[in-house]
């Protein structure tokens, strides 16, 4: 509600006669009432005993007096006796509350525009006011009680021009500058070989011409000597074609064009008539039957396996092109083999143990090193003589051998891992120790000969305190080592070795072992699982700092989940990190951690058991994994770090019938792995950036066979090839190679 209008003191309006002055203030109505009957009372008694009684008044006027005295004090005290009366009983009352007064009117003035008329002659406004009646907060017309115009006043005349000034004089004409050029013909002792003299100055005749009279400067420009001839330029490099047979691991029947110019581009020799590779401009590639796909080992005769359980180890050296492997054969068991894609090149490459198997990369695999004698396979292989050690092969008979036996027995076991560092290798060994080699030394991590001698000594010294073990964590980047070691309060923790030689450790759980797991490199530092309470969480390392990044809760117990990582493990899409955990219910699910903005998200709750049957790949900003569902079975999967993202990409094997995906690898934008289809069995796919799935090579070909394709070993991608592991029927488990430049139109099939 508005302010009570009676209380409100207005000013007067424009346009209303102006009110009357404020006159004196007047006593309230009571007030006036009483004073006045006072005083008329007193005037009547005056005028009546003034005039007849006065004597008589005088004479009883000491008698009155004593008796009004005592008149006026009995009052005073039968008054006081009253009051205290009337206190008591008003103490003894029960006080009665008053009704509540009516809510005010308001009074409201609205104003309206006014056009031009008789009245307003140019314009104005009306002033309404009224009380809201109705009390709907708006002046309705009805309710309107008095209305003033307020007229726009007449525009004033406009006041008398000043007379015009006098015209100024009549100014001169300027005068122009003019420029003119005269040419210097040859012989001129200024300029020989002759030139243009380019004179300017001032038309003082205003005749637009510069006259001699009138030069004020010259400048000249002199022509140059002629030059003498150049040399004749020498012929041009001929444009030269070369046919070559293609490689018989991509093209068994066809050609290759090769167009160039033989100028002598990079290190070649220019006009020697040979078209060298720095030299080709251009390839037209031709065969005339599809590229190669076919089975490139048979180390165990007919339906034997050469590719078995404990004897499939495999690696791709791509400096001499060629693949690493161990097959079985019976002569001479499980041993050390090379191929370079197909059969006719494949051969063994030394047999390690002529009494036995010497399982090859049983234990460590193949890892493929660049030093500086070159890209070196390590690996690890029982000779029958020195017990399971580390060995080392360059692709060549003569360059394979073991690099030192460091034990009386064996030195590698089943827990044993090892990750390139420093030109060399970093391995763990059966007694918890790490040792560092190349393809001649074995030294303990702190004596890596890169290292100073003086780095050495405070390495050892550290070293000496730390029983390591790095069975949860090894990894390596192009700067730092990581590995986990006891402390001197016994428990299992992550430390940092720098390739200056910095150590650098990090105590996670302070109760107790952290067992750091899972690292995966990031701009921010390595991330990995590690406890440090009773469950497992991520934590971001570096530079001797720890910051937990997640808080999963497990929804069953109310605790940190026990398994996080364990499936997938982690890895980095942009800036997530995509992992799985296991929070409720029986099965992991997927899940992004953002470094944006610390959020930990639950990507899918349909999508469980993610990463359990092979290692997942990062490609075009999406992770490919194996998964579960339950509408259909297992199945290829992909996410892009965020839940509409997360889908399944295949149904390969109809509804819930699994596919069972093997191996995932990427070429380019695509994406290639083994799994089973509905009446095809196990084969090798391909999956393009668009979304579309094509069968690429199925080894046993015909409806209800299976060749097992990934069963056994890994699958390699080569420059040219994918090679992986499976059947056709009549041979067992044996090398197969499917030439990957189909997914291009590199080649012209013709």
């Amino acid at each position: 509600m508005s302010p009570n209008r009676s209380t409100v003191e207005h000013a007067p309006i424009a346009g209303e006669p102006a009110h009357d002055q404020t006159g004196p203030s007047v006593p309230r109505v009571s007030e006036q009432n009483h004073s006045t009957e006072i005083q008329s009372g007193t005037r009547q008694s005056v005028v009546e005993n003034g005039r007849s009684q006065g004597v008589l008044a005088r004479n009883r006027t000491s008698r009155k007096s004593k008796v009004l005295i005592a008149i006026q004090v009995l009052s005073i005290v039968v008054a006081l006796v009253l009051s205290s009366y009337a206190l008591v009983v008003l103490n003894g009352l029960q006080l009665s509350q008053g009704k509540d007064g009516q809510d005010g009117v308001e009074t409201l003035v609205l104003s309206e525009g006014r056009e031009a008329d008789m009245i307003c002659t140019e314009g104005g406004s009306d002033i309404f006011i009224g009380t809201d009646t109705n009390q709907n907060g708006i002046l309705d017309e009805i309710e309107i009680s008095s209305t003033t115009k307020i007229c726009h006043g007449k525009e004033g005349l406009s006041g008398p021009q000043g007379a015009n000034g006098d015209l100024g004089g009549i100014g001169d004409n300027g005068t122009s500058s003019l420029v003119r050029t005269i040419t210097i013909y040859a012989g001129n002792t200024t300029c020989p070989e002759g030139g243009i003299a380019i004179y300017s100055g001032i038309d003082a005749n205003q005749n637009d011409f510069l006259d001699d009279e009138e030069f004020a400067t010259v400048n000249e420009l002199c022509d140059g000597k002629i030059g003498g001839d150049g040399n004749n330029g020498g012929s041009g490099a001929p444009a030269l074609v070369k046919k070559e047979t293609p490689p018989s691991n991509i093209c068994p029947v066809g050609f290759i064009l090769r167009f160039g110019i033989d100028d002598g581009t990079g290190n070649s020799t220019a006009f020697d008539g040979n078209l060298s590779d720095d030299e080709v401009v251009e390839e037209l590639k031709v065969c005339s039957t599809p590229l190669t796909a076919e089975r490139i080992s048979d180390t165990s005769p007919n339906s034997m396996d050469g590719i078995t359980p404990s004897c499939n180890a495999m690696n791709w050296n791509e400096e001499y092109s060629i693949t690493i492997f161990a097959a079985y054969s019976p002569f001479d068991g499980c041993e050390l083999w090379a191929t370079e894609g197909i059969a006719d090149t494949t051969t063994m490459l030394l047999d390690i143990n002529p009494l036995g198997d010497s399982l090859p990369g049983n234990a460590l695999g193949f890892t493929s090193v660049a030093t500086q004698q070159g890209e070196l396979i390590f690996f690890d292989a029982d000779d029958g003589t020195n017990g399971r050690e580390l060995w080392v092969t360059d692709g060549t008979t003569i360059g394979t051998h073991i690099v030192q036996d460091i034990f009386a027995q064996n030195s590698i076991d089943a827990n044993s891992v090892l990750v390139p560092f420093m030109q060399g290798v970093v391995f763990t060994t059966n007694s918890n120790t790490i040792h560092w080699a190349n393809s001649s030394d074995i030294v303990e991590l702190s004596q890596i000969p890169m290292f100073d001698n003086t780095t050495q000594s405070i390495l050892n010294s550290a070293f000496s305190t730390l029983s390591a073990n790095a069975f949860s964590l090894l990894d390596s980047d192009a700067e730092n080592l990581w590995f986990i070691a006891k402390d001197s309060n016994g428990d299992l923790e992550p430390y940092q070795l720098s390739t200056s030689g910095q150590l650098t450790s990090y105590d996670l759980n302070p109760n107790g072992n952290s067992l750091a797991q899972f690292g995966v490199f990031t701009e921010q530092g390595l991330v990995v699982v590690a406890s440090a309470n009773s469950g497992r969480q991520l934590a971001l390392l570096n530079s001797g700092n720890v910051t937990w990044l997640t808080s999963l809760m497990d929804t069953t117990n109310g605790n940190w989940p026990i398994d996080v990582g364990t499936g997938l493990g982690l890895h980095s899409l942009s800036t997530k990190i995509i992992f799985d955990a296991q929070t409720s219910g029986v099965n992991p699910t997927l899940w992004a951690y953002d470094f944006n903005n610390g959020m930990t998200t639950s990507l899918s709750t349909e999508i469980v058991i993610p990463g359990e049957r092979t290692e997942a790949v990062v490609n075009g900003g999406k992770i490919f994994f194996d998964c579960v569902t339950a509408t259909y079975g297992s199945e290829l999967c992909s996410s892009d770090g965020t839940i509409d993202g997360t889908v399944v990409v295949t149904d390969l094997s109809s509804g819930v019938v699994d596919s069972n995906v093997r191996h995932i690898s990427s070429i380019g934008d695509d994406i290639v792995f083994i799994a089973s289809a509905d009446d095809i069995g196990f084969a090798l796919w391909s999956l393009d950036s668009s979304g579309t799935i094509q069968l690429q090579y199925d080894p046993y070909q015909g409806a209800g066979n299976d060749s097992d394709s990934g069963q056994y070993g890994n699958m390699i991608v080569t420059e040219t090839q994918v090679i992986f592991v499976a059947r056709d029927g009549q041979n067992g488990n044996e090398l197969y190679a499917w030439t990957h430049l189909q997914l291009t139109d590199e080649w012209l099939i013709w």
